[in-house]
Order: structure tokens, then C-alpha cells, then sequence
């Protein structure tokens, strides 16, 4: 897998530091990308399209074709390619469900801690309110608190629940039974369900059993959307296209709506192009970066279990994100910041973005990036926490 130092190309991972983190000169393991070349199959196809004047586009057939048999085939989703409706990106479509699916009164729930924008699509939209179910922990993993859910959903008026599948950041990879309960859930009190799926081809091979996208455990179309993108999987989150999968007519006849309202029905050429020739000639691409992704895992896993076991390490399931807890040295915020920042030099999202309750001493650590990097940072945390001893 070759490694691409993408210092100085305009990447936020490594030169959106200073904006983020308020420094420069860290070593970036934070936001959700890879520091791997793409697919040859997608520089390819773009270096082809390229040559072609840039003119009006249309989505070509092969992008919704290619889309339809990838979910068929990796994740046994049969869809029709009329569902689909395409998307700058997870987020975006995220925010727009958020306006198009509840009205003022609603409460949407969430699941944290969580990816952060799901709270911020919430919060930028009038008069919904934020409803935060924590996951309860369960040793080195996390489920799902049903008991407390059905209160919430009943007590503040929940209309609709984003769903995180896998879970970022907390590594889960949902069971069938789990999936299958949390809908049966909603079903009963007409809550709808928003599925992010973006993650759904980084598995842990080590698992034991196959991801399970949530359309796939019953008859929920009415009630179920998934969002999905090549992005995550095939690193091309700059060419912004994302897949909406919307099975129920009348359901996707409003999110269509809201679309054409905005003037955003469409995603630029370059997604169309890239996503088709990723999921057609990727797969080999996705087979070595997955190697490589969860042996640093394991190797990250094995060295703080070796050399510093007061860190805990959640189950990394799927994604290439790991959570860490380091509330065994550290109290809160500015503890972990003047650890991470001042004494390692390494940036992470740090645990308190993701609005959870009790997570000041956690970090999401990205590690798809080379064993180098992983190994300097581990020498770099290790060897500082043996000097908090």
C-alpha cells in the first residue's frame, strides 16, 4: 500500500492543523481519511475524464449500476438503482433528512458518543431538539441501551434516530439481533431511521462474522433510509459524492423535494466518475488497505497492552478508528489536550467532541496512515505516560 506524504497539498488532515488544533507541526491522526494513493483504477479514470472538455455532465448509467451490484454483492443489499439519489455527501444529506424527515417539536436521537456532525445537523436546524442516548459500555465494547431509548423516545417526543453503522467512534460493528430490535423499536413508535453506513467495507477480518446493513434485517422500507459513499473505503472524500438509498417512493419523493427546492439534486463529475471506477475495479485496492488497517491495529493494541495496559482499547470492530481511554492518567479536557498536543505533538479528535458523557480522557485515533507513523506514535504516548508515573 503506498504511502503519500500529502504534507503541503492542501489536505485539512495535515495542513488544517493550525485551524483546528491551533498549532502546526503535529503528527496528524485525526481526521477520517487515509494517507494512501487512491485506486490506480480512479486516478485513471479521472486522468481519462480530464482530457474530455469540462462541460454540463450527466450521470452516466455505469455510476448507479455500479452501485447497485456493490451493495448486492459486498453487502447483500438488493436495491433498485431508482432509489439512489446522489449527494455531495454523507453530511450534507444528513442535514437535509434532519429538515425534510421531522418539523418543529421533534425530538432526533442519537447514540453517543458519536460522530459529531449527526449533533450538528440537529442543533442547525430550528426547533428540534437533541435527544443523546449514551451507549453503556461492556468491557472493551459498547451496546446499545434499549431501556432507556424507548423512555427517551416517548418522554421527548423522538421522530427520528440516526443510526451509526459501523460506529464511529467507538469501533462498533452492529449484530443482526441488535439491528433488528432497534427497529422493531422505532417501528412501534413511528420513529424513522436515518442508517450511515460510510463505513460499511472497513471490517475487521479478525470478526468473526459479516457487517449487516441495517435495510437487510426485515421489512423497514418505510421507514429506513441508508446513506452510503465510496469515500471512506476507497479514500476520495474530496471528490464529494454520496449514495442515498431510499427504497419508500413517498419518502424519496419529499427528500427529491427538498433537493430541487435547494438547487443541490446533483454532485459534481468528478464523484460520479471517481465513486463508478472505485466500485467497479477496487476490490483488490480495499482487500490490502484492510490488511493494513487492522495490523496496525493490532500491533497499536499490543503495545500498549505490553508497555502502558493502563490505556484501555476499545474492540475495533470496523472503521480505522480507534478509541482509546486514557482517564486511568487524566481527569478532563485540558489534561488530555496538554498531553496529546505539548508532550506528544500529535493530533487526534479528541473524546469530548463526540458529546458523550464521561469521555474529557478519551481520543479517536485514526490509523490509516503507515506503521511508521502508528509506531512513532505509539513510542511518542508510551514514553510520555511512563513519565505521568
Amino acid at each position: 500500500m503506498k504511502y503519500i506524504d500529502r504534507k503541503n497539498t492542501n489536505c485539512i488532515k495535515w495542513d488544517g492543523l493550525e485551524n483546528q488544533f491551533g498549532e502546526d507541526g503535529l503528527l496528524s491522526m485525526w481526521v477520517a481519511d487515509m494517507d494512501f494513493a487512491c485506486p490506480v483504477c480512479v486516478t485513471e479514470a479521472l486522468r481519462k475524464y480530464i482530457n474530455a472538455p469540462l462541460g454540463y455532465f450527466k450521470p452516466p448509467l455505469s455510476y448507479f449500476e455500479a452501485v447497485v451490484r456493490w451493495e448486492r454483492e459486498h453487502h447483500n443489499y438488493e436495491i433498485k438503482s431508482e432509489w439512489i439519489c446522489v449527494t455531495p455527501g454523507v453530511v450534507p444529506a444528513i442535514y437535509w433528512a434532519v429538515r425534510v424527515f421531522t418539523k418543529p417539536g421533534d425530538g432526533v436521537m442519537v447514540s453517543t458518543p458519536v460522530y459529531y456532525p449527526f449533533m450538528n445537523a440537529v442543533d442547525h436546524c430550528e426547533e428540534r431538539e437533541l435527544v443523546r442516548c449514551e451507549l453503556k459500555k461492556a468491557g472493551t465494547s459498547y451496546e446499545m441501551d434499549y431501556e432507556r431509548m424507548e423512555e427517551d423516545i416517548v418522554g421527548k417526543n423522538v421522530k427520528l434516530y440516526i443510526l451509526c453503522n459501523p460506529h464511529n467512534p467507538v469501533g462498533r460493528v452492529w449484530t443482526e439481533e441488535e439491528l433488528r430490535k432497534l427497529l422493531e423499536l422505532c417501528r412501534k413508535y413511528h420513529v424513522m431511521v436515518i442508517s450511515d453506513e460510510i463505513h460499511q467495507d472497513i471490517i475487521n477480518p479478525m470478526l468473526g462474522r459479516k457487517k449487516v446493513t441495517a435495510a437487510t434485517v426485515g421489512d423497514y422500507d418505510d421507514m429506513l433510509i441508508t446513506m452510503a459513499a465510496a469515500s471512506k473505503t476507497f479514500n476520495i472524500a474530496a471528490v464529494q459524492n454520496s449514495f442515498v438509498i431510499i427504497p419508500d417512493k413517498g419518502n424519496r419523493e419529499k427528500f427529491q423535494a427538498f433537493q430541487e427546492r435547494m438547487s443541490v439534486g446533483n454532485a459534481n463529475a468528478f464523484g460520479y466518475v471517481a465513486t463508478a471506477a472505485a466500485l467497479q475495479g477496487g476490490e483488490a485496492w480495499l482487500r490490502e488497505v484492510t490488511e493494513v488497517i487492522f495490523g496496525n491495529y493490532e500491533y497499536i493494541k499490543r503495545r500498549f497492552e505490553e508497555e502502558c495496559p493502563e490505556v484501555k482499547i476499545s474492540d475495533l470492530e470496523g472503521t480505522y478508528l480507534m478509541w482509546l481511554d486514557f482517564s486511568s492518567f487524566f481527569a478532563g479536557k485540558r489534561e488530555i489536550k496538554e498531553f496529546l498536543q505539548k508532550k506528544c505533538r500529535i493530533a487526534m479528535d479528541y473524546g469530548s467532541w463526540f458529546r458523550g458523557e464521561g469521555y474529557d480522557a478519551f481520543v479517536r485515533m485514526n490509523i490509516a496512515t503507515s506503521r511508521e507513523n502508528v509506531r512513532e506514535a505509539c513510542d511518542r504516548m508510551i514514553r510520555a505516560l511512563r513519565e505521568e508515573v
